[in-house]
């Protein structure tokens, strides 16, 4: 897959919207041109790109939740890369009374690139939260083929949630950051 995979893929999803005329989408400059009418609301482009874990953002939305933290800011929490293609001793791994979030990710994945800044977020908000991040590289790495066999990883980005005990709370498959913080719930503080 290729970000000019991507970029024919949310071309599709947009062109297929009642009333949009023409779309020109470009990951490599991160940006997109929709000519629609009247009728074509933001919420209609948000929903159709959502569908396979894309978003819109418009000039008025705030860009801050979509940029990753700094260096300095992801220094004090518990965020670490676990693996680049290697497979994964996730009980290793498991931060010892807290919650941990496993995102299965790629550098060519557009969508991982937008969920990334939320799941760190998400370890900056509450601090009993760990992330560990995984890049599978490519579907041939061994990561890929561990997390295909044991939990049945169909897409990226992927997240598995553990609970501080260790079970698994659920996973979410897309770019679906409400998803995860519905697995949080009841285990999470402030």
């Amino acid at each position: 897959m290729t970000c000019d995979t991507c970029a024919e893929t949310a071309t599709g999803l947009l062109a297929d919207v009642p009333g949009i005329r023409d779309v020109r989408v470009d990951f490599g400059t991160a940006s997109g041109v929709v000519a629609a009418d009247d009728r074509v609301a933001a919420a209609d482009i948000r929903s159709a790109l959502s569908s396979y874990g894309f978003e819109a953002r418009f000039p008025r939305d705030d860009p801050a939740d979509s940029v990753p933290l700094s260096e300095e800011a992801r220094s004090g929490l518990d965020i670490r890369t676990v693996s680049h293609g290697e497979v994964v001793n996730i009980e290793a791994e498991l931060a010892p009374g807290k919650v941990t979030i496993f995102d299965y990710y790629a550098d060519w994945c557009g969508p991982c690139h937008l969920l990334t800044p939320k799941l760190e977020r998400l370890v900056k908000r509450y601090g009993n939260v760990a992330l560990r991040k995984v890049d599978i590289v490519d579907w041939k790495s061994d990561a890929a083929k561990q997390a295909t066999s044991e939990f049945r990883l169909g897409g990226l980005p992927y997240v598995r949630v553990y609970g501080p005990n260790g079970s698994v709370l659920g996973s979410v498959v897309g770019n679906h950051i409400e998803q995860v913080e519905a697995l949080l719930e009841g285990f999470v503080q402030q």
